[in-house]
Parts: C-alpha cells; sequence; structure tokens
C-alpha cells in the first residue's frame, strides 16, 4: 500500500524473522517488503528494494549486522537501519551508531517497542531541508556580492557542582526565553544518562544527540537540523539519548565538534549540565563562552560553588567567563543566608537572582509547559529568568567578542588530573 512504511527483517534465524514479522502484521501502516538470513543477502536485497527501515541482527555468519549496515549506509544512504542484539553493550551500542545504525534494540523486545521504534526513526529520517538561520542572505543583483561574515554564537553552560539545583529548569527557561525574544537558539541537554529535558518539554526523544556522534565531515547544519527538535516555542531541542547505556555513544570529541558546528547556525547554544564533573562535562564547560553557575542559600552548596571557583582558577578560565546566579532565592529570615552573604562568602558578584517558587516549577514540570511561555509567565520566577536571558542577550550580542579561553583549549594534557597537573608543573609546584 502507498505510505506505508516498508520494512525488511534481517537474521540468519529463520523463526527470529518469522517472529518479528508476526509483531507487525497488524500494524496497517506497516508492510514487511522481505526478508534476509545473511549481511550480504541484506546489502543486496536494500540495493534492490530500498526499504524505508532494515531490522538488523548484529551477529550473523559471513558480514555481521555492523558490516552490513556500514555498507547498506554507504551504497543507499535514504535507508534507516535499527540493529536487533542480544547484547547491551555500550561497544556494541557505539560500532552500531558509526555504522550509521539510528536505533537499537534489545532482545527479547516486545510489539509495543519494535512498533514504536520504527515509526520513530521513520517520523525523523533525514530529509533534505533548507540551512538554518544565520546563514547570509543571497542578493539579487548583476555585480557578485561577498557574503557576511556572521559573528559566532555563543555557548552558554548552565551548571551547579551540586546535584538538585535546578539547572534543568533554568537552562529550559533561558532557552525558551531566549527563542520567544528572536534569537535563533538551541538546547542541548547534556546530561547524556539521565537528561530531564524531554520529559520537562512534553518532546519525546525520537532522535538524540548519540546520532550524531562520530559523524566526522557530515557533521553539518543540515545533519544537525534532521536530527534536532522543534518546540513549539519556536526553540530547537537536542536531546539525550533515550538510554542511559547510549551515553557512551558521544565523546569529549563529538560534543567538541558538535558545539562548533552550532556556533554556526545559531546566536545561543544553551547547555544544560550534569553535576558530575567527567571529561565530557569538562569539555562542554571549556568550550562555553559563559558559564551560568547556579548557586543556593545553604552552606552546601556555598562550599560546593567555592570548590568549583578554585578549580576554574586552576583550569585557567577567565574570571568573567562564569556568571554566578542564585536559585531559589529567599529573604534572609533569623539566622538564615541572604543572597548578599553569598556573594559575599564567594567574593563574587551576583549576576541574577531567581525566587523560590517550587510549586510553580513543580507544576510547569508536571504540564510540560516552561514557565516563560505558559500561565505562569507573569509570576515573579519567570520573570527573573526572563530579565536573565535579557541580559544575556544584551551582553554578548553588542559586538563584543565571546570570552578567549585559548589557555585551556591549548593544554595537552589529557583529562581533568592531567591538565591541573602540567598547571603545577609549569608553577615549579
Amino acid at each position: 500500500m502507498a505510505g506505508n512504511i516498508r520494512v525488511l527483517i534481517v537474521d540468519d534465524l529463520p523463526e527470529t524473522r518469522e517472529n518479528v514479522r508476526k509483531l507487525l502484521q497488524f500494524e496497517s501502516d506497516i508492510e514487511v517488503i522481505g526478508q534476509a538470513g545473511t549481511g550480504e543477502e541484506a546489502v543486496q536485497m536494500a540495493k534492490e528494494h530500498q526499504p524505508d527501515i532494515i531490522l538488523m541482527d548484529i551477529n550473523m555468519p559471513g558480514i555481521d549486522g555492523i558490516g552490513a549496515s556500514q555498507q547498506i549506509t554507504e551504497s543507499v544512504p535514504s535507508v534507516q537501519i535499527i540493529i536487533m542484539s542480544v547484547q547491551s553493550d555500550p561497544n556494541y551500542l557505539r560500532r552500531a551508531m558509526m555504522a550509521g545504525a539510528r536505533d537499537f534494540l534489545t532482545k527479547p523486545f516486545g510489539g509495543d517497542e519494535l512498533v514504536a521504534a520504527i515509526r520513530r526513526v521513520h517520523d525523523k529520517r533525514p530529509t533534505v531541508s533548507a540551512t538554518p538561520a544565520r546563514q547570509a542572505r543571497q542578493v539579487s543583483s548583476t555585480v557578485p556580492v561577498e557574503p557576511m561574515a556572521l559573528p559566532e554564537g555563543n555557548v552558554i553552560a548552565v551548571y551547579s557542582p551540586k546535584g538538585g539545583a535546578g539547572c534543568t529548569t533554568t537552562a529550559i527557561n533561558l532557552a525558551v526565553a531566549l527563542a520567544r525574544r528572536g534569537r535563533r537558539t538551541i538546547l542541548v541537554d547534556g546530561s547524556l544518562q539521565f537528561g530531564d529535558v524531554s520529559v520537562m518539554l512534553n518532546m519525546k526523544a525520537m532522535t538524540s544527540i548519540a546520532d550524531l556522534s562520530d559523524r566526522g565531515s557530515e557533521l553539518d547544519q543540515e545533519l544537525i537540523s534532521s536530527i534536532s527538535q522543534v518546540h513549539r516555542s519556536n526553540l530547537n531541542v537536542l536531546l539525550a539519548p533515550p538510554r542511559p547505556e547510549m551515553a557512551d555513544v558521544v565523546t569529549e570529541e563529538n560534543i567538541k565538534q558538535l558545539l562548533a558546528v552550532l556556533k554556526e547556525s545559531f546566536d545561543f547554544i544553551i547547555v544544560d549540565t550534569t553535576s558530575y564533573l567527567s571529561e565530557k562535562t569538562l569539555a562542554i564547560l571549556d568550550q562555553a563562552d559563559k558559564i551560568v553557575l547556579i548557586a543556593q542559600q545553604n552552606l552546601s552548596s556555598l562550599k560546593n560553588v567555592s570548590r568549583f571557583f578554585d578549580l576554574a582558577e586552576s583550569l585557567e578560565y577567565e574570571t568573567q567567563k562564569v556568571w554566578l546566579v542564585v536559585n531559589r532565592a529567599k529573604s534572609k529570615q533569623g539566622k538564615g543566608i541572604s543572597v548578599h552573604d553569598v556573594g559575599k562568602a564567594l567574593k563574587r558578584p551576583i549576576y541574577g537572582t531567581i525566587p523560590d517558587d517550587e510549586i510553580t516549577v513543580t507544576d510547569a514540570s508536571n504540564q510540560g509547559v516552561p514557565m516563560v511561555m505558559g500561565e505562569h509567565q507573569k509570576k515573579p520566577i519567570s520573570l527573573a529568568i526572563i530579565k536573565i536571558a535579557d541580559q544575556i542577550a544584551k551582553e554578548l550580542m553588542n559586538g563584543k567578542s565571546p570570552v578567549s579561553n585559548n589557555k585551556a583549549e591549548s593544554e595537552k594534557s589529557s583529562g581533568l588530573f592531567g591538565r591541573l597537573f602540567s598547571r603545577r608543573e609549569k608553577a615549579g609546584g
């Protein structure tokens, strides 16, 4: 039938192929067009029939699923591949993604899971689309006109050294506020294992940052446009992988390359980060033009934030690279710590404050609607975040160059401790 999702099943076991076929036989929009028992046969049938989706077993004699996927991706790029395997090892996931697979199903799987994966991958298959904004407009003229060089966008990492500080809520609402101001903005969920952006924006993780890993020279604006999703606020969103083990597919180098390409296409790249300071998180902080550092009015938060400032100094971040924001700010009561006390204790200026309003935050999160655009957009907490977003836009879009971080990027020692140790050696310590 026209319009159906055409599926090819590849597995060396006939009974497995038949079981998969039975799981799909009652889906009116999915048509199984054939079955293959070897990798060689799969490559040939892909060229002949050009199915929409191939369900590919990973372990087969001869050319295995990884090898077959790579050949099919190169010869029939329109085909989308879903790998099937009893192995859920991260190495398999990584190899599958490198070979061009768009999703990974662990055997045994149910019909609902299978059908959802097929529809998800099919719905988000790459299509030829116009290059995103920020490229120079073509001027109609008989005289050749040099395209104007546009300034690079700004990477803003929202980070806290203590979990539960409200980074995700802050990052989402800052990004939405900037997008609603007409700034071309993308939100990247950098909490790769347990990201919450999809839930808080009520978006399905049909594609994720894992789909962009190890794409090398293929990583461009068009590919990113096909993988990212667009929220109804006009915010572009790049979600975290749908399963924790898929986080290993994304490497430190992938992150650096991705952020560099995003800066060519967007005014603002807002990155939500995890509090765990891994090499991947450090790569995000290194590449960031600004770090919105979230603190709270308690001793535990102040201790951890103070330690981060010490670390930032050791990594030779410029002082103005870090903006201190106090979240869940409360008026001083009794012997409590005031916002002024926070700045005084950390010896840093307060860039902004976000008032405490747990009810509004929880309500907005449960609805999947950002505070700055829903029924709560006039609340003090929403207005405070909008104010910070306006400050960011004013300071970073006024022609000033982004803060340089050449020292941190030029360190040859790999790893956090290697870089710190290298700096001590230079100091003669």
